[in-house]
């Protein structure tokens, strides 16, 4: 039985997961071109698309995937380590950047391309945790 609420759990999370990507091209309109800066804008909006796939993706592994590594790996012991503030700024840092974009008037361009940068490092980053399965470490 307990298999079952799991199972049903994680139905949950994937359908609310969907939502909420689906809500944010919506709302992002990522196809949508501004007139004057249509490269910076284009790539800070996909930049920001695909770190949300690899942090939905990195959270996902964190509540559901088996937690399983070597016994020569040790799980980091202490709350505050590098991995554990990277992933608590990869939290905050790139969702605020896309939300005060329009706020920014002077060196628009600079900004775009400057959180775009920061996206795809948390992207790369995010993505690496999951493919090496350095996750299950957290």
């Amino acid at each position: 039985m307990g298999n079952f609420f799991h199972g049903v759990f994680q139905t949950f999370f994937l359908i609310g997961y969907a939502i909420l990507f689906v809500v944010t091209i919506i709302i992002l309109k990522p196809l949508r071109y501004h007139k004057k800066r249509r490269k910076s804008t284009a790539f800070l909006k996909l930049s920001y698309l695909f770190y949300l796939i690899s942090f939905l993706a990195f959270t996902y592994l964190l509540l559901f995937g088996k937690k399983e590594y070597n016994a020569s790996e040790q799980p980091f012991d202490t709350l505050f380590n590098i991995h554990f503030l990277f992933f608590l700024t990869s939290t905050i840092i790139p969702n605020v950047g896309i939300m005060i974009r329009r706020k920014i008037k002077k060196n628009r361009v600079e900004y775009n391309i400057l959180v775009g940068v920061i996206n795809l490092i948390y992207f790369s980053y995010l993505t690496f945790l999951c493919v090496s399965h350095k996750w299950a470490l957290m």
